[in-house]
């Protein structure tokens, strides 16, 4: 039997959470979900969960309760793209997150340099202090002669739809854990 359901955070995001959203223009959410019949291990596994969320208004409530109308008049959500491709993103995830809580990620930011090996620690210590986590991306398609690739990691007008959108996510096998990230520079 699966299931997907969205739960209290089991550790603090408090910090990070604060110092993406004061840094340039980033508008960031996210929400842990419980869940069972799902492989974590596996971008498939990992793109059936997101779908999921797409498909069931509740699990998605976080990002509908956080939009802004800066392009859109209403929230809306597609299902994903068909050459959308959830993958493995170890070091790319902290990665992302460490130079968005440093202001080096973004249109605005004044200097935009990977992170360095101490900061990807952090996150990587903050996301692995339950026990070891798979960290995943959405990511756009690139099929040869598909149109709808560029923007296809895109499944939300949440996101502003500029080329500093992300959809991290993390799993945790064994507590059968998952985060859904959402970042996007409001440019």
């Amino acid at each position: 039997m699966r299931f997907l359901v969205t739960c209290d955070s089991p550790f603090s995001l408090e910090d990070l959470t604060v110092r993406i959203r004061a840094t340039s223009n980033f508008r960031f959410n996210w929400q842990f979900f419980q869940f069972s019949g799902f492989d974590p291990r596996s971008p498939d596994g990992v793109r059936k969960m997101l779908e999921e969320i797409i498909a069931v208004p509740d699990l998605h409530r976080f990002l509908k309760d956080s939009f802004k109308s800066h392009y859109h008049p209403a929230f809306k959500i597609s299902p994903l793209h068909q050459h959308a491709k959830v993958v493995a993103a170890s070091g790319v995830f902290e990665d992302i997150l460490a130079r968005a809580a440093s202001d080096r990620l973004g249109a605005y930011s004044p200097n935009l340099r990977p992170a360095d090996a101490r900061e990807i620690e952090e996150i990587g210590q903050l996301f692995g202090q339950l026990d070891p986590y798979f960290p995943f991306e959405l990511q756009a398609g690139n099929t040869p002669g598909c149109v709808g690739c560029t923007y296809s990691h895109i499944f939300t007008d949440w996101f502003d739809c500029v080329a500093w959108d992300w959809t991290l996510i993390a799993t945790w096998p064994i507590w059968e854990l998952m985060w859904l990230g959402c970042l996007t520079d409001t440019d």
